[in-house]
């Protein structure tokens, strides 16, 4: 049975509030331990996100199985809108009510629709073992919706940087998963 590795990126950066935040260094440290666990893992190809602080993340395995990195934009974080400083109402608001948006961002609706889209066209055109490196939020509706709400808002809080998920994917559905700790 093939397996698709979820992987939520490293320790970003705080300080740059954009799609081009870096990871820090020890989010680079950490993307090196990423790299050493998919040594053994016959991934046979790697698709991200295009935002800088996933690329950080994903491009030392990438080269330590030599494998070239497909970006999908699909597989970018959610666009919050207007900045928030509460962040944890926010998010909460979101998980009890996946329509709740603030102007011009998206609901986990919508961003849910996006990566599971994208997620199946993956798993449809792909073979083997395969990485999806994205993000947080990204990650945590598209596991809601393919585990059937099994993974829950305290999933999403527990999630670490990075974080694993391994599925193990058979006819178009999830038959396991399991969290698996790089840290």
């Amino acid at each position: 049975m093939r397996r698709i590795y979820l992987v939520r990126h490293s320790i970003r950066d705080l300080t740059v509030k954009n799609e081009q935040a870096p990871l820090t260094v020890e989010g680079k440290k950490l993307a090196e331990e990423l790299a050493n666990f998919f040594e053994d893992k016959e991934i046979s190809a790697i698709y991200a996100s295009p935002y800088l602080r996933v690329k950080q993340t994903i491009e030392p395995t990438a080269e330590r199985l030599n494998l070239k990195i497909i970006y999908q934009k699909d597989l970018r974080e959610r666009r919050i809108g207007e900045w928030v400083e509460d962040f944890q109402t926010f998010a909460q608001n979101q998980w009890d009510n996946f329509n709740y948006k603030l102007p011009n961002g998206e609901s986990l609706n919508e961003v849910s629709h996006r990566v599971l889209s994208c997620f199946e066209e993956i798993a449809e055109l792909s073979q083997g073992n395969i990485i999806i490196a994205s993000h947080g939020t990204a990650l945590s509706v598209l596991m809601n919706a393919l585990t059937k709400k099994q993974f829950s808002y305290q999933d999403f809080l527990s999630m670490k940087q990075p974080q694993v998920y391994e599925l193990k994917y058979s006819k178009r559905q999830v038959e396991e998963w399991k969290k698996i700790q790089i840290h």
